[in-house]
């Protein structure tokens, strides 16, 4: 025989009497997914703001860490499509007229000139 009282037919919570540390034990389990793309999610996010400031491709970094956080959060997928309809905004007004497009392939061009001739000539 056990010490357990019967169970209560009314009862609908399975945690109900049950440690609490157990009741975190089996949060986590059925949520383990959740929480792992959370942080994961939120760590690429945190990278992209700092890459932002510092080098490296922060808007990129950006819409990775939504992407990632989209799978699991609604909140997420809006300000996916929000950075997505920006991005596609700012790629058209980059573009927009025959001098910003000639701007941004010379800018491009000069570019990888310079750094051949600092691996070619200066180095």
């Amino acid at each position: 025989m056990t010490d357990r009282p019967a169970p209560d037919p009314g009862q609908t919570d399975p945690t109900k009497g049950l440690h609490p540390l157990s009741q975190i034990a089996r949060f986590v389990g059925r949520s383990g997914r959740r929480i792992a793309v959370t942080i994961a999610g939120f760590a690429v996010l945190l990278a992209g703001v700092i890459m932002l400031v510092t080098p490296g491709p922060g808007i990129l970094g950006i819409i990775a860490g939504l992407t990632i956080l989209a799978t699991e959060w609604a909140w997420a997928e809006k300000a996916l499509d929000k950075a997505k309809l920006r991005a596609g905004q700012a790629a058209q007004a980059a573009t927009a007229t025959p001098f910003r497009l000639g701007l941004a392939i010379g800018a491009t061009i000069m570019g990888i000139v310079a750094v051949l001739v600092y691996f070619f000539f200066i180095r």
